[in-house]
């Protein structure tokens, strides 16, 4: 065969990639995280629990600010953040989210990935907070044992280095791509060949009559088998064939003699280009009918051509390559967040109607699994997930899996409308793991308003909060929820506010012997009035729960607990001991215990007259720890009694070996007493369990003179509720003492 052959060696430029294949950092530099809350209890639980954590083999720096300000002066120093973990309410009360538009907007750091960590799901307004701001997740302080903590940096910081890695690749594409180029924003191999074959002709100013074909890059793949990619003019018909599937054998043979030579070859009446793809990337070659010669100007654009052809070759297989990094799951091959995101924007910018719905799926166990039997337990359990989805929805529907144990959903209402907990969890595979457990969540999106965002974060919020309840099943979005969730949490600001601005009381509850009627003690229970208007403790005692506002009232109540101890001793009762409750978030702090040893100390108050109320379920969810911190604040010389008892789910093997000094029996039994039924056989049965254990018996919620005849019988020593008096004022308290003298 007779023709010309001419390399296209001369590079004009070079791509090198910035980051390794696994996202890391080619000097394993640390990753660093940025943690901005103002308590600094918290940042030191936060830096024991990340001390040895690791990313990709790479160590985690740490940075701490206890302000917005302080903040922005550590990102600005610091511009290589990757996660901050953020408070939202410090100087100001909403200082966080203006810290997360001042990264977003004003700094311009779309990349760094933001979690909250003063809330928990419900609190915050979806629209305000996480839709309309880029927020990765929403966390309340008291979810964050040390596992739960990790993971989620782990999910973030593997969230940002496929987002850096993405961000960097295209930084070095427009390095490299001239600036409008049509071939720069091609993104699959196929979308290029045809767009290739296109620049060529028109270069050439020739018909468009050609073909191009991709070898897959396999040593042991003959030539012949390399594929076309794009056909056009009187080679159409073999788009999608191989090239040995070309009729014309004199077109046949100089695309083998390109793959042989790896060169391209000029013909009389054609032209063969080679890209090699830098020798890593499968080469193309491109074969054009000219039906003419072309003149060295001709060839020599032909030159430039292929080298930036070969640019373009690389680049596009890059954007491929990091398009499946950034939007396909690597552990399941299937879409992740990223790309159901993305898919979801899209569904969202549709005409109203769109019949589309998400579909928010947790599997339960993928912590607990992976914890006690290691990764490969946990890896099975997300694959027979995935598998199971697969099955229940088909294409159209789209399967993403968006982080740990949590997949998604997108795809037709009516596909969706069904429950599909049962059949997720019971499936008639013969595989392994037969059982799955799953909770889900289901927000219609011809209902939802807001960006994709804001729905996927509504979908994982329901989720959370089914498992916050303690339920099991499928939630389902309710715009009318918005409302209430906006009502809470400023709700949960006023709340901020009276604690900053100390206009948090309390009032007393007596506590009266039932054979003498006297008053024995008292219960201190928070009070709040807002705008002159008192605030219901129903309302606000689970805000404050919800939002960690718990610890400041707390620690707020014992203060005002402590005043009136000392008033009562200044008015000649020094023997009449109040009750505090304590919230599990306040007792698990480790400075719990110190605080109130120190604050009974600087109020001049012994511990034996503060009796301090828990519930059952603060002890018994971690029994040994739990009991070794009641035995410290007995030997300090505070009570302790058992709030609540009966309605929680304590053995009596704990409870007789639980450092407590007296039960308080629900009113929830005490409203059953007086008459036959189940709730006096509960009441009795605890009054005999506390005679029997030598602890104290109180009764709550006493109402009605056949509560109180009963209780005597049944020999329960005493007794609070609005039969004898209603919570009232310090003063009015110990008028009522003084009455009775």
């Amino acid at each position: 065969m007779s023709g010309s052959a001419w390399s296209g060696d001369d590079r004009m430029f070079e791509f090198r990639q910035e980051l390794a294949d696994n996202g890391q950092s080619p000097d394993n530099t640390p990753f660093t995280v940025l943690s901005v809350d103002d308590d600094p209890g918290f940042q030191q639980s936060l830096r024991m629990a990340l001390s040895d954590f690791r990313f990709n083999e790479s160590p985690l720096r740490l940075l701490t600010a206890s302000s917005s300000s302080e903040a922005r002066q550590m990102m600005a120093a610091n511009p290589g953040i990757s996660a901050i973990l953020l408070d939202v309410v410090m100087e100001t009360d909403d200082a966080g989210l203006q810290l997360v538009r001042a990264v977003r907007e004003q700094m311009g750091n779309s990349e760094v990935r933001i979690v909250l960590i003063t809330g928990q799901p419900g609190m915050a307004p979806l629209r305000k907070t996480l839709q309309q701001l880029d927020i990765s997740e929403y966390w309340l302080k008291t979810d964050l044992y040390r596992e739960r903590l990790q993971g989620i940096v782990t999910g973030s910081l593997r969230t940002w280095s496929e987002i850096h890695a993405l961000a960097r690749a295209k930084r070095g594409l427009q390095h490299i791509v001239q600036a409008g180029s049509r071939l720069a924003g091609l993104r699959d191999p196929d979308g290029f060949s045809r767009q290739l074959l296109r620049e060529l002709a028109a270069l050439l100013e020739v018909p468009l009559d050609g073909l191009v074909c991709l070898h897959d890059g396999a040593v042991d793949l003959p030539a012949d088998e390399a594929l076309v990619t794009a056909a056009d003019g009187c080679f159409e018909a073999l788009e999608g064939r191989r090239v040995q599937d070309i009729a014309d054998p004199m077109v046949r043979d100089l695309l083998l003699d390109a793959f042989a030579c790896r060169s391209s070859i000029g013909m009389p009446s054609s032209q063969v280009l080679f890209l090699d793809g830098d020798g890593t990337v499968p080469p193309m070659a491109i074969y054009l009918a000219t039906e003419r010669s072309l003149d060295a100007e001709e060839h020599e654009l032909l030159q430039v051509f292929v080298t930036h052809a070969n640019a373009g070759l690389v680049n596009v297989d890059l954007a491929a390559r990091l398009d499946r990094v950034a939007y396909r799951d690597s552990l399941l091959d299937i879409p992740n967040g990223n790309a159901l995101r993305r898919d979801l924007r899209q569904v969202l910018e549709l005409p109203r109607p769109c019949g589309q719905s998400l579909l928010v799926v947790d599997l339960g166990q993928y912590s607990d699994g992976s914890l006690a039997l290691g990764p490969e337990q946990g890896d099975l359990l997300l694959q027979r997930m995935a598998e199971r989805l697969a099955q229940m929805y088909p294409p159209p529907c789209h399967i993403a899996r968006l982080h740990e144990g949590t997949f998604a959903v997108l795809g037709p209402s009516r596909w969706l409308a069904s429950d599909p907990v049962d059949a997720l969890e019971q499936s008639e595979d013969a595989g392994e793991l037969p059982f799955l457990r799953v909770d889900a969540a289901r927000v219609d999106l011809d209902v939802y308003r807001g960006g994709a965002g804001g729905a996927l974060a509504a979908g994982l919020l329901l989720v959370n909060r089914i498992r916050a309840s303690g339920g099991h099943g499928v939630a389902e979005y309710q715009i009318e929820s918005e409302q209430e969730n906006l009502h809470r949490f400023l709700e949960s600001r006023a709340l901020y506010r009276a604690l900053r601005e100390d206009r948090i009381g309390i009032a007393l509850q007596a506590q009266v012997d039932l054979q003498s009627g006297a008053i024995v003690g008292a219960e201190a229970l928070a009070r709040w009035t807002e705008d002159g208007r008192p605030m219901s403790p129903a309302s606000f005692i689970p805000v404050a729960e919800a939002s960690g506002l718990i610890v400041p009232l707390g620690g707020r109540v014992i203060e005002l607990a402590c005043d009136a101890l000392r008033a009562m001793e200044r008015a000649g009762f020094p023997d009449i001991p109040v009750s505090v409750n304590v919230s599990p978030l306040q007792l698990h702090r480790r400075e719990f215990i110190e605080e109130l040893a120190a604050t009974v100390a600087r109020h001049g108050i012994e511990p034996r007259r503060m009796e301090l109320e828990i519930t059952e379920g603060t002890v018994m969810s971690d029994y040994q720890d739990g009991r070794e911190l009641l035995a410290r604040l007995r030997r300090l010389g505070f009570g302790i009694a058992v709030d609540d008892f009966g309605t929680g789910y304590s053995s009596l093997r704990y409870v007789h070996s639980l450092p407590v000094t007296r039960l308080k029996l629900d009113r929830q039994f005490t409203a059953g007493v007086g008459g036959e039924g189940g709730g006096a056989n509960v009441a009795d049965m605890i009054i005999a369990l506390g005679r029997r254990l030598g602890l104290d018996i109180v009764a709550e919620g006493v109402e009605t003179p056949a509560q109180v005849e009963w209780l005597r019988r049944h020999e329960c020593p005493c007794a609070q509720g609005y039969l004898f008096a209603r919570p009232e004022p310090v003063e009015d308290f110990i008028a009522r003492l003084r009455g009775q003298v």
